[in-house]
């Protein structure tokens, strides 16, 4: 008898315990479902925004706004708060719109994949040529070209788009490489103010002009190695630069010079 009622008292204690275990986890469900569906704050892109744009400037122009969210729909690291720590960041890269602005999206500086893909080990350098030196436009990005300087008198004629002086008519330039493979890593468009009134006195002692009265210049971007920047630059600064376009696999002769 003693022994059936003690198996009675075992049977009814698990089975509350059993009831306590159900409860408990059907509370905490309520509690993850009513986690899940508490709101909280995020801030998302009205429209585009471009990388560089601070976090400050970018809610200040109300190009980000907080929004609520489910809980159970906003990432972990979606910005929350603009804090004084993180108005000062900026995006490292665009921001679409309707996109959630998260952590990792802002740093102190853009990212360098959004800049130029310059080669390991060269820099980038840009220099100004008229349209007949840069091969008539043909010339873009990715293209590789060999670069010429033109000399008159063993004097290298100065300036873009200058042209050959007046004063030296009749004379052959002569034309030496100087640098015979070169990456163009961007093309962009300038203006020149091109001479347009001075004359010197040609041969025969006729009177012309120097130079173009006018036109375009094209702006092109180059990959050089750092010990060639400053024969780049001063080629730029002081001579008279053309180009001559290559095929990837070709390369212009080494020869120091030519004069026809």
């Amino acid at each position: 008898m003693t022994r059936r009622i003690l198996t009675i008292v075992v049977a009814v204690l698990l089975a509350a315990l059993g009831a306590v275990g159900v409860l408990d986890y059907v509370h905490q469900a309520d509690n993850r479902a009513l986690a899940g569906m508490r709101a909280v704050t995020a801030y998302v892109a009205t429209e585009a925004i471009p990388s560089g744009t601070s976090a400050r400037v970018a809610v200040e122009n109300r190009l980000l706004v907080a929004q609520q969210f489910p809980a159970s729909s906003v990432p972990a690291d979606a910005v929350r708060s603009i804090t004084p720590n993180v108005s000062g960041l900026v995006l490292t890269s665009g921001l679409a719109p309707g996109q959630m602005l998260l952590s990792p999206m802002l740093g102190t500086t853009t990212l360098t994949a959004q800049a130029l893909p310059i080669p390991a080990g060269d820099v980038a350098v840009t220099l100004q040529f008229c349209v007949q030196q840069a091969v008539a436009n043909y010339v873009t990005p990715g293209s590789y070209v060999a670069i010429f300087n033109t000399f008159v008198n063993k004097e290298p004629v100065t300036g873009a788009c200058s042209g050959i002086p007046a004063s030296a008519s009749g004379t052959a330039p002569t034309v030496s490489l100087v640098m015979p493979k070169v990456l163009v890593l961007a093309v962009g468009e300038g203006t020149a103010t091109l001479p347009s009134s001075g004359t010197a006195t040609a041969a025969g002692g006729s009177a012309a002009s120097s130079a173009p009265s006018g036109g375009s210049t094209i702006l092109l971007t180059m990959a050089v190695s750092p010990n060639e920047v400053p024969q780049l630059i001063g080629l730029g600064e002081s001579g008279s630069p053309y180009l001559a376009l290559l095929t990837p696999a070709e390369v212009v002769s080494s020869d120091p010079t030519s004069q026809p």
